[in-house]
């Protein structure tokens, strides 16, 4: 999976979240070196997967896991 791609509209919406300050540095560095480029450095894509992800992670270890109080 390529991580840069040509730059397209995208509908999100808007989730918040807090990281440490050195990785959103990182994130903007790369994201202006791409632009420099032509290209998007799509975080809301990598997000999305990882998230995705854990999301199928967690309801599996849910779906294992006694309901609290049982």
């Amino acid at each position: 999976m390529a991580i840069l791609k040509p730059k397209s509209a995208n509908k999100t919406r808007t989730l918040s979240v807090r990281l440490p300050t050195p990785i959103v540095e990182e994130v903007e560095q790369v994201k202006r070196l791409a632009d420099e480029r032509g290209l998007l450095f799509d975080v809301s894509e990598i997000v999305e997967k990882a998230v995705s992800s854990a999301i199928k992670t967690a309801r599996a270890e849910l779906e294992a896991s006694p309901a609290a109080g049982a």
